[in-house]
């Protein structure tokens, strides 16, 4: 009798592993259902998060490059508001150049118009005197 009790005991264990190995199984079965299933919805997420981004990414990449457009010509401008600078500073070194010489122009042309006109007044007194000295 103690040989079937333990073959009694043997077969209930041996039946219960049977059963818990058939549930792992069966759970296993539907994990990978599972997962099939959020592979599936992953990739449907993936192809729609590409269809509405692709157009982003497209304005994105015309804005990106209008900005560096933009950015160019403030380069430009940049560079020709140097040049203008500089050309005006370069004006104000000519007038004042110019400035400088018609002070000395004018101031030449004063000398030589003060002596003009005391020669002409002392020739204008001689003929006076001259006229005078004759009556």
């Amino acid at each position: 009798m103690v040989n079937h009790s333990w073959l009694i005991i043997v077969s209930a264990g041996f039946f219960i592993m049977v059963l818990i190995f058939l549930a792992a199984i069966g759970f296993l079965i539907y994990a990978i259902i599972e997962l099939k299933k959020i592979r599936i919805n992953l990739q449907e997420f993936t192809k729609i998060i590409e269809e509405r981004l692709s157009p982003a990414l497209s304005e994105t990449e015309r804005t990106m490059q209008s900005i560096r457009k933009v950015t160019d010509d403030l380069g430009k401008i940049s560079e020709n508001a140097k040049s203008v600078s500089q050309a005006v500073g370069d004006i104000a070194v000519n007038l004042s150049v110019l400035s400088l010489i018609i002070r000395d122009v004018r101031e030449g042309i004063i000398i030589r118009s003060s002596g003009v006109m005391a020669g002409l007044r002392e020739a204008y007194y001689t003929l006076i005197k001259q006229l005078r000295e004759r009556r």
